[in-house]
């Protein structure tokens, strides 16, 4: 999903669909809340159609990269998100938390910490 969204926005496309999952919508929620994205909107059970954002002919999204992967995880303490935090330089992390899917701030809220998902900026 995230290459499809990154592959998106450097070709100008104002709409790209990707594959349907629990993770992907809850990505994609957060995305919307941040105000990332217009929003999405479920095509079919298998698709989600996601309205890329444009601000002044540019992409809202400078970034976006996965950090997990499935051979090497990256997991972050709570109390390493202080550090993370303070040097933030306009982007964020999604965590997986033992609450759900959140950014780095809010888990900082919620004092847990959890597997980096994606970095965006």
């Amino acid at each position: 999903m995230v290459s499809i969204i990154k592959v998106g926005y450097n070709a100008k496309h104002l709409q790209v669909v990707v594959q349907n999952s629990k993770i992907c919508a809850n990505v994609l929620n957060i995305l919307y809340r941040l105000g990332y994205i217009r929003g999405y909107v479920l095509k079919d059970k298998k698709n989600i159609i996601v309205l890329l954002k444009y601000s002044n002919n540019k992409s809202v999204i400078r970034n976006i990269g996965v950090v997990s992967t499935p051979g090497r995880r990256t997991y972050l303490k709570y109390s390493k998100l202080d550090n993370i935090l303070k040097r933030k330089d306009s982007g964020f992390l999604i965590l997986s938390t033992s609450r759900g899917l959140l950014t780095d701030e809010e888990s900082f809220l919620f004092r847990t910490g959890g597997e980096v998902l994606i970095k965006i900026s």
